[in-house]
């Protein structure tokens, strides 16, 4: 049996920092100052081949509660990603089949274990379960809730209001990842803010089926780096694997407004040291020193503190110094601050269109250290700005107007 961390100040600050809602905090308490091996549950659906920062803030807190001692079930969603989860979203979501499932989740354990610790850690796949239950066995989850519980769910609300479809496969997905808790029994079951209706699906299915509840934490999303919500379709996120360049080079372009946010969510530096760089900036004080600490901070738990010196470095010669490395260095005039990157460098990189888009679709492109991958995209451009072409090749953008 393992040994179970009980210090109360260290489970005080796990269940307040980034937690939006905790059912019940005092219950979650009591369990974790009672010396007991929780059961920890996390589901993530494959949406896509890549984990990232949004998903992390999660992670994070998991990572807490194996490091008080608790054990994790880590559930690959490959069974409820058929349906996918519609908790967000203002239009039916597209499908997807079990080719591009499998195909996508060929890396999710190496991500998984970049933010989780792999000891006391489990890995499942919730079709395990899912595809052996019959008719008879949804018709009895389905009888555990009214059409107009489903309905009162703010997504779904919307779309009825405005006449827009709700499937009736949309309104089975609670039901679907409520039942995961039935067949592992959790004790816990992490999400964001957006999952709490389907949290709580679970545990009043696990009520209905005689078991003890699970508690649900429910952390605050992370915001993306143009300030709205971080998310795959938004393609404003930052993939936990991505190079030491990359990610600190998207940390650095994050707004001022979120820094502060991305401490709490995604570092674990404490939160008075938070507290005080807030105030500093409040004086005065020019938030990006802590933008740069904050990058440094992120990079060095994925990437190692070696690795994050040199991101560091590499950021400090090839944006703020524009001291690159380069056998030429041209300018490059535009005329407008927003276009593709396409357009910018269809006349001067030299290239034809169709290696161009080649080039910039497999992450050979770069403005300012970030890559930029795709070619139809405006981007909001700068005089200054330095693009990079392949491996030696650069351009400094002159806004002409």
């Amino acid at each position: 049996m393992q040994n179970v961390d009980t210090n109360p100040i260290r489970i005080k600050e796990i269940l307040r920092r980034g937690v939006y809602e905790i059912v019940s905090r005092k219950e979650l308490e009591g369990k974790l100052l009672s010396g007991k091996q929780l059961h920890l549950k996390l589901g993530i659906d494959v949406t896509g081949p890549l984990i990232h920062l949004g998903h992390s803030v999660i992670q994070r807190k998991i990572r807490d509660f194996q490091e008080l001692g608790h054990k994790v079930t880590l559930i690959i969603g490959d069974f409820t990603t058929l349906v996918g989860d519609h908790s967000d979203k203002v239009d039916m979501r597209d499908e997807r089949d079990h080719i591009s499932i499998s195909k996508d989740e060929e890396t999710y354990k190496d991500q998984f274990f970049k933010t989780v610790l792999k000891e006391n850690t489990e890995v499942r796949h919730n079709s395990e379960w899912l595809s052996q239950l019959d008719f008879n066995d949804v018709i009895g989850l389905a009888k555990v809730f009214t059409v107009g519980q489903m309905l009162e769910r703010e997504a779904f609300n919307k779309r009825f209001t405005s006449q827009k479809p709700i499937g009736l496969d949309e309104l089975l997905y609670p039901l679907m990842q409520g039942y995961d808790s039935i067949a592992l029994k959790c004790d816990v079951e992490f999400g964001g803010t957006d999952q709490i209706f389907n949290l709580l699906a679970g545990r009043k299915l696990m009520e209905a089926k005689g078991l003890v509840p699970q508690n649900t934490l429910a952390m605050n999303l992370l915001t993306g780096s143009d300030g709205r919500p971080m998310g795959k379709s938004l393609k404003n996120y930052i993939p936990v694997n991505d190079s030491p360049n990359d990610m600190f080079g998207k940390l650095m372009s994050i707004v001022d407004e979120v820094i502060f946010d991305y401490f709490e969510l995604v570092t674990r530096v404490p939160m008075e040291d938070i507290e005080g760089m807030k105030q500093e900036v409040a004086n005065g004080a020019n938030p990006m020193a802590f933008k740069k600490e904050l990058a440094l901070n992120i990079v060095e738990f994925y990437h190692g503190k070696e690795e994050a010196l040199k991101a560091q470095d590499h950021f400090q010669k090839t944006v703020q110094n524009k001291e690159v490395e380069m056998d030429d260095l041209l300018d490059i005039t535009v005329k407008t601050n927003t276009s593709t990157i396409l357009d910018v460098l269809k006349e001067d990189s030299g290239l034809s269109s169709g290696d161009l888009k080649r080039l910039i679709t497999q992450g050979g492109v770069e403005i300012d250290g970030v890559k930029i991958t795709d070619y139809t995209k405006s981007l909001e451009l700068k005089s200054g700005m330095l693009i990079k072409v392949g491996k030696r090749k650069y351009f400094r953008v002159n806004l002409h107007q």
